[in-house]
């Protein structure tokens, strides 16, 4: 009798209808979103605020998400720091990869298919502190941990990083130069050496408080004669905002301008502008936004 229960059940199962993967959506294209987001900070000497502070930065990660998948992205970009907000103290709240902070954004890739990019002030297994970008796949995965090679403001606080990963993201290969890896062209070229065919970079930067400020200061990576068109490759990079942005459900009724420049580019193989935030040389302008573009994916 227990044998012919097995044969059924065998039999059931071959018979049973195979669940197909869902189609592609978008064949031969990544739609990466990259948010210029308004973080507030973990690092005062007030630690149930900075407990208070981490979560408004992940209910705006979670907005954000909501809101490009919504409108079909596929890779939701965040700037460097954005869960901790970049600000670096003796105070500042240290967050592990498989701590729970982790876990919201793991969460919401897997609830809305999407990869996430997003830096948080790492300490890892061994007790050793990062400013690292991670990269979670719609499978709730941690496919890609960038340490923050080229340090400024966290010096003192944080280890060097020293890797050029290069993970694939939908059958693009992508590597990571976070904010001040950027100024070296050393890191861009060590990226495009490992297989890179999209460099994503993701700033906290005020260069004076205007996105045209920022523009300026990474006026090399573009154009025919920039960095990216000698590398042949595509490049996604985007900056911290000052302020909220009023067409984004703001969580504050008064808003007070931290400083960040805000600015999000897309630039392509030739050097060309794809898409890009307006520039501006005003202030109150240093606003969240969120591009998005459609990235063809190269053939290998």
């Amino acid at each position: 009798m227990k044998r012919i229960c097995v044969i059924l059940a065998a039999l059931c199962l071959a018979a049973a209808p195979l669940i197909a993967a869902p189609a592609d959506q978008n064949p031969g294209y990544i739609k990466m979103a990259l948010v210029n987001m308004k973080s507030v900070y973990s690092d005062t000497p007030d630690a149930p605020a900075n407990r208070a502070n981490l979560q408004a930065n992940l209910k705006r990660h979670a907005y954000f998400i909501d809101k490009a998948a919504a409108g079909g992205a596929e890779f939701v970009g965040f700037p460097e720091l954005s869960v901790n907000g970049y600000h670096f103290s003796p105070a500042m709240s240290w967050l592990s990869l498989d701590g729970p902070e982790v876990k919201v954004l793991r969460d919401k890739a897997i609830e809305k298919g999407v990869y996430v990019a997003a830096g948080i002030a790492e300490v890892d297994a061994g007790g050793k502190k990062w400013n690292t970008q991670i990269v979670i796949d719609p499978d709730g995965r941690i496919i890609a941990r960038h340490h923050k090679i080229y340090l400024t403001k966290e010096q003192g606080f944080t280890e060097t990083g020293a890797e050029h990963a290069v993970f694939d993201v939908k059958g693009i290969k992508m590597g990571i130069a976070t904010c001040s890896d950027g100024s070296d062209r050393k890191n861009l070229e060590a990226l495009v050496a490992n297989g890179a065919q999209l460099i994503y970079g993701p700033h906290a930067n005020t260069t004076g408080g205007t996105s045209a400020g920022w523009y300026r200061f990474r006026a090399a990576w573009a154009g025919p004669d920039g960095w990216i068109a000698g590398l042949k490759v595509y490049a996604a990079l985007h900056n911290h905002a000052g302020l909220y942005g009023s067409e984004f459900e703001p969580p504050a009724a008064v808003d007070g301008n931290t400083g960040w420049a805000s600015g999000s580019w897309f630039i392509g193989p030739d050097g060309r502008t794809l898409a890009q935030m307006p520039a501006s040389t005003d202030r109150a302008d240093s606003k969240e936004f969120l591009l998005v573009y459609n990235v063809p994916i190269p053939a290998r």
